[in-house]
């Protein structure tokens, strides 16, 4: 128990203290083993082999293909056919907000790629039009969440390593609970809109013809979804090769609209390294926190602890998810993610809660952490692309935090909504 307390001591001081997590991670790791008395020259043997995975190699593949998506021109051109497609709704661009994050969720595999990308031309689209800031900045935030929850998911892949679970399965899951997620947030600017609190500009009219432009002028970058679920889906290729022909087919659509130069090139190539170094560095971490904590007993002490609460597993689910929800409060998503899923795995079995199921349950619920302050990474990442107060992004986000947290309710306790698609699929 004592290096369970010293690992969480150390790890608070350290965060407190301004450092970076990943080395807070790597400080609070040491520091457990010198107290268990572990041999701690095995530290990075740990962390190697933490991040030493076949279905890890696919992390760099989709980062890369989101940033080559936003950069070549095919963002814009997503967004100006959801436009054509739904502005006639009430809400208009809000509507287009949501579709538009859930057409590029097929492609990023990350909210952040959703946020920094497509939110700066959702938010600067909403600004022209006359919707009100705050409005604009709050859909932009929730809509990103789709990222990681429809295929391809980097969130996924993280979590398929830590449990041994088939990526594909994970993907296929995601499907229905993105689109629960997507109609619950469009609901929630119907209603928003129809208020009449808030400045929304009366929707356009709907034109087949515009309709038919956009998609002409668009094609190619519509069927990067199409194409990367349908290989997903058929089989023919595993999500790591997905991640491959993810990139070849971004460079092929970004050349094809002339707008990615080989500087911009380079520097998404940057930009992925960075990205992919970090989440790598925090996947082998987190491995090495397992490590210890397995030494230690502590997963089987918390089972313990917790079956004694309540042997009932929809109020565990709700104990589970009260713990993630205060946990985002102050980390990222793929941190709490490499620490908790070791953790909770034996009473997942205990309980019999299927691992599917609670992939995308505990993925959902990470991503939510990233719209709550004090820390919230997206909020962060939103107030940087809408120039905006940390406090002002908040409070556009307050409003869609009723329908996302409905949405996550109604995925943890009808798991058919995340097993039906993939059981139909023989998964």
């Amino acid at each position: 128990m004592i290096v369970g307390i010293v690992l969480i001591v150390v790890f608070l001081v350290v965060l407190f203290f301004g450092m970076p997590i990943s080395m807070g991670m790597g400080i609070s790791t040491l520091a457990a083993m010198i107290a268990g008395e572990y041999d701690f020259s095995t530290l990075p043997m740990l962390i190697q082999k933490g991040a030493n995975s076949y279905t890890l190699i696919s992390i760099p593949y989709f980062i890369l293909a989101a940033n080559i998506m936003n950069r070549g021109g095919i963002t814009n051109r997503i967004f100006d056919f959801c436009e054509s497609l739904v502005g006639w709704m009430h809400g208009g661009l809000a509507q287009v907000n949501v579709i538009s994050s859930v057409i590029f969720a097929g492609i990023s595999g990350t909210s952040s790629a959703d946020a920094a990308g497509l939110g700066m031309v959702e938010i600067e689209a909403m600004d022209r039009a006359g919707y009100d800031r705050r409005w604009s900045v709050g859909i932009t935030m929730a809509s990103s969440i789709l990222g990681p929850i429809i295929p391809p998911s980097v969130g996924f892949i993280v979590y398929a390593s830590l449990t041994g679970v088939d990526t594909a399965d994970l993907f296929i899951a995601g499907v229905v609970p993105g689109v629960v997620i997507a109609l619950c947030l469009m609901a929630a600017n119907y209603f928003i809109a129809v208020s009449g609190k808030v400045a929304c500009p009366p929707p356009t009219r709907f034109s087949m013809r515009a309709v038919w432009r956009t998609f002409r002028d668009g094609f190619f970058a519509l069927m990067a979804p199409v194409i990367l679920l349908g290989c997903l889906f058929s089989g023919i290729v595993t999500a790591t090769e997905t991640g491959i022909i993810a990139v070849i087919y971004s460079l092929l659509a970004s050349f094809i609209y002339r707008e990615l130069h080989w500087k911009d090139l380079i520097a998404t190539m940057k930009e992925t390294v960075q990205s992919s170094a970090i989440i790598m560095f925090l996947i082998g971490m987190g491995y090495g926190i397992g490590y210890i904590l397995t030494l230690a007993r502590i997963p089987h002490k918390l089972t313990e602890a917790l079956l004694g609460v309540t042997t009932n597993k929809y109020i565990m689910l709700l104990l589970i998810i009260l713990f993630l929800t205060v946990l985002g409060m102050f980390l990222e998503a793929t941190v709490i993610r490499i620490i908790t899923v070791p953790l909770l795995l034996p009473i997942l079995a205990a309980l019999d809660i299927n691992l599917i199921h609670f992939g995308v349950v505990h993925t959902l619920v990470g991503l939510l952490g990233t719209t709550t302050p004090p820390v919230g990474s997206g909020l962060m990442i939103m107030s940087t692309v809408a120039k905006m107060k940390f406090s002002d992004v908040v409070k556009g986000v307050v409003p869609f935090w009723i329908p996302l947290f409905l949405a996550l309710l109604l995925i943890t306790y009808v798991p058919q909504i995340t097993l039906w698609l993939p059981n139909l699929l023989g998964g």
